[in-house]
């Protein structure tokens, strides 16, 4: 609510006004940041044309109007002569920039297969699937039995130590 623009409006229209000036300054901002203009040849139409939209708005919601006043038409276009509209076609050819280097590209040589050959590549790609999985699942039962006899085994070892400890007891007593 610090900008002048806004400090101008009225109380009740400054929330209208903050958000027309954000509205402005982002598209500004994107434009700015976006374009391929040089130092020498700066555009700056659309900060006056934004300033310029901003200011008829804030005179069209007090409801002042004139014919000195700068206002917007019914579809948006602005009355004041000053103001140029901005052509994207036009700023990009009085900019100096650089011809397309063709060189750059990078093209990907394709073969065209025949019909026949993309199907076998497909029904083998096919069978080489069917084959992995069932490589992973054999891998995998054996991976289980193998954890299976090593528990069975670990069980058998504690039963061994639990009826030797009860024989140790069993003599002591």
């Amino acid at each position: 609510y610090h900008a002048s623009l806004i400090g101008q409006a009225a109380p009740k229209h400054k929330g209208k006004i903050s958000r027309v000036l954000a509205a402005k300054a982002s598209l500004a901002t994107r434009v700015d940041a976006l374009s391929d203009d040089t130092l020498d040849h700066v555009d700056t139409t659309i900060g006056y044309e934004g300033r310029a939209k901003v200011e008829a708005r804030l005179r069209q919601l007090e409801g002042i109007t004139g014919p000195g006043v700068s206002a917007a038409n019914g579809n948006g276009a602005l009355t004041a002569a000053k103001t140029a509209k901005y052509d994207p076609v036009a700023a990009k050819s009085a900019a100096k920039a650089s011809a397309y280097n063709d060189s750059s590209d990078m093209v990907l040589d394709k073969t065209p297969e025949k019909k026949s050959d993309k199907a076998e590549a497909k029904s083998s790609s096919k069978k080489d699937k069917k084959e992995k999985k069932k490589k992973d699942k054999e891998k995998k039962k054996r991976k289980a039995d193998d954890l299976e006899e090593s528990d069975d085994d670990a069980k058998a070892e504690k039963k061994k130590e639990k009826k030797a400890k009860k024989e140790k007891r069993k003599s002591k007593e």
